[in-house]
């Protein structure tokens, strides 16, 4: 990739560490190293890694590290889902635009065309994956059925999507277990029940235990926990869980091993990847032209605004598939610009047209220099 976008692309950075189980006193230090790149930079955190995308130079002594167009393939591979667990899965995208919210306006510029490429990516594909899908991994890999009872420890979005797969999968009962006894239509069903962490110990015998419980958790032992039949799946960052349990405990860190040694799984991806490295390609010589007409420059703008809404609805209406809503709001934005942009263009008056975009920037523009 030789192509020019409207930052210096040269001085674009990626470094990232490895955080799948792994300890507090560990996570730790890897989030202080990660915090060390300054403010502005684009930081997306996972339970399986840390990754930050920043400029400058850089002495840390990361588990990965990639510059120039590299690491901006990097940044849309993580959007697109290529790297997760769970191929293709939604909850990412979340992650990325939260890290690109708090990053400097020339890094949300790299990192708009970087997702920008991976919704292409994703749209082409129809992946339908979510977290969830965890729990499926972690069946196949034990040999355990979906049948029987099934505790899932966590009440946010992660428990949410690990308790709907387990209904799907077909387990006999599905309890959901929170700091404070989970409630809504979403635990409650013919199949369902829920607990507080306080009932957990005491809520009888379960077949398969998954805890989900977020980074602040405390470590949850045998004596916390109810009699485990067939399996505990711990997928939490750091250890929801700790060792020493009756049954059959698999980690995070477990199924990312396993799964590099799959050689279909691992093909697809490398597909997949050189799939998005055209996709990019084409979006940095679209920048490249964008950069030097007022009318590209409103396509940006307002690819910027349209993502921030999409953003913003699907935390309101989580119900809504996240395709659904990247495609009404693309094409209602292409039905309202169309004609402005067409009249635009006939006038052809580039002082004009710069202040008619100014009206759509986040912040006063700037004169962009292409790398070469």
């Amino acid at each position: 990739m030789k192509n020019s976008f409207l930052a210096d692309l040269e001085g674009f950075r990626f470094c990232g560490w490895a955080v799948a189980s792994k300890r507090p006193a560990e996570l730790a230090v890897i989030r202080a190293a990660a915090e060390t790149h300054g403010h502005g930079s684009i930081l997306v955190a996972s339970c399986q890694r840390i990754e930050v995308y920043h400029r400058g130079v850089c002495a840390c002594e990361a588990d990965w590290q990639a510059e120039g167009c590299d690491a901006l393939l990097r940044l849309a591979e993580v959007a697109a889902g290529l790297h997760s667990l769970v191929l293709g899965e939604e909850q990412i995208l979340g992650q990325v635009r939260t890290g690109l919210a708090g990053a400097s306006a020339d890094l949300r510029t790299a990192g708009d065309i970087a997702l920008a490429a991976a919704r292409t990516l994703r749209s082409e594909t129809g992946f339908d994956a979510h977290s969830g899908h965890l729990l499926d991994r972690a069946l196949r890999l034990s040999g355990v059925p979906a049948t029987g009872r099934i505790a899932v420890i966590g009440a946010g979005s992660m428990g949410k999507l690990v308790t709907q797969r387990a209904l799907e999968l077909g387990f006999d009962e599905v309890v959901t277990i929170g700091r404070q006894r989970p409630t809504g239509a979403w635990c409650e069903g013919p199949r369902q029940s829920a607990a507080s962490l306080a009932e957990l110990a005491g809520m009888g015998a379960v077949d398969v235990l998954v805890s989900c419980l977020g980074s602040s958790a405390a470590t949850l032992t045998a004596r916390d926990l109810p009699e485990i039949r067939a399996l505990a799946v711990d997928l939490g960052t750091p250890h929801n869980l700790a060792a020493g349990l009756d049954a059959p405990l698999l980690t995070v860190a477990a199924m990312v091993a396993e799964a590099g040694e799959r050689r279909h799984a691992s093909s697809r991806r490398a597909a997949l990847q050189a799939r998005l490295r055209e996709l990019l390609e084409h979006r940095l010589a679209l920048a490249t032209t964008d950069s030097r007409s007022e009318l590209g420059r409103l396509r940006l703008e307002v690819e910027r605004v349209r993502q921030a809404e999409v953003e913003r609805i699907g935390r309101l209406h989580p119900e809504l598939p996240a395709q659904t809503i990247e495609t009404i709001t693309r094409s209602l934005v292409n039905q309202i610009f169309h004609r402005p942009t067409q009249r635009l263009r006939e006038i052809d008056d580039r002082a004009f047209g710069a202040r008619f975009v100014a009206l759509f920037a986040a912040e006063a523009p700037v004169e962009a220099e292409a790398c070469p």
